[in-house]
């Protein structure tokens, strides 16, 4: 296996983490879901972010380490991608409680 490779699959596994946990925060602070299936938004969110913040423009704080053409920044990425997931828990609670609201309680 290739050190890029391994750093690729380590970043991926952060990545999630991170997803899950910002899923976890938002969801106890919030009262939103915390289901298997609610972790994916919010991780799908961070990678958004991650790509879109830290390699579509290239905004990096801390030491660099190439990836198969990018420079990735692991700490920076690392913290945008949990914002990301932060910000898409969010949404993800907020868009649970406006349909409970409009579903008729039994």
């Amino acid at each position: 296996m290739s050190s890029q490779y391994a750093l690729f699959l380590t970043l991926t596994a952060l990545a999630v983490v991170l997803g899950i946990a910002a899923t976890q925060v938002v969801a106890r602070l919030g009262g939103g879901p915390r289901n298997v299936l609610a972790h994916v938004f919010p991780v799908l969110t961070g990678f958004a972010t991650m790509g879109a913040l830290g390699h579509a423009l290239g905004a990096h704080f801390g030491p660099t380490v190439p990836l198969y053409g990018f420079e990735i920044s692991l700490p920076w990425d690392m913290a945008i991608g949990f914002g990301g997931g932060l910000v898409g828990a969010a949404i993800q609670v907020a868009v649970v409680r406006a349909l409970r609201r409009r579903s008729p309680s039994a």
